[in-house]
């Protein structure tokens, strides 16, 4: 009984959460709520101010009414437009037209046994993937760890947490990093692995099925 609680939640928020990269209008992103928790609380936010007090010849001493002021919650507006329709352009370019596949691109630092535990135990590779194979960077890595392990994957379009990921791609820090962002347990595809840049064979990993 516990065990079919579980799959029935897992398909709920499965399906809950699907979504097409063509549901998402840009003001729907883009609310106002998000502008002004972003101006409020982002420290990406000062960069951006000072950018906007310059480029207007405003008095610096005044930054904090101008943080706060309508001309630069809409400055903060259109800048995200204009990040947000270039990063739609750019990975809707990467998104197959007939299959609505799209490959993503992990890297992580693994020991020398991961394979193996890839093989018997590991099924998931994780959420944070990227829409670019040369953007994919192990951040964070675990310096204990001395091996690099590259995952080029695919997955339906519809699968990817796309609010989340436009607003990652869009971010001033944080867009160069080019993130896909996935739901917990989303079936992956692995199309190929290299360690240390030596390609890995799958057949070794059998009929497996993995997860975010």
């Amino acid at each position: 009984m516990k065990l079919i609680k579980l799959v029935n939640k897992t398909i709920r928020e499965f399906v809950i959460n699907e979504a097409s990269f063509h549901d998402f209008p840009s003001h729907e992103i883009l609310s106002d709520k998000y502008i002004k928790d972003y101006i409020e609380h982002e420290d990406a936010t000062e960069s951006l101010l000072n950018w906007f007090i310059e480029s207007n010849g405003l008095d610096s001493d005044d930054e904090d009414r101008i943080l706060y002021s309508q001309e630069f919650h809409e400055f903060i507006k259109e800048y995200f437009e204009a990040e947000l329709d270039k990063a739609k352009e750019e990975i809707y370019d990467r998104i197959d037209y007939d299959s609505n596949i799209i490959k993503l691109y992990r890297a992580i630092t693994v020991d020398d046994n991961w394979i193996q535990h890839l093989k018997s135990q590991g099924k998931r590779l994780g959420i944070y993937w990227s829409w670019d194979d040369n953007a994919a960077e192990a951040h964070w890595a675990d310096n204990s760890k001395k091996n690099t392990a590259v995952i080029e994957a695919e997955i339906n379009e519809k699968y990817v947490d796309w609010e989340e990921t436009f607003k990652l791609n869009i971010h001033p820090f944080l867009s160069d990093e080019k993130e896909i962002r996935l739901y917990n347990n989303t079936p992956i595809k692995i199309n190929s692995i290299t360690i240390n840049d030596e390609p890995l064979d799958l057949s070794i990993l059998g009929n497996k099925t993995f997860t975010s």
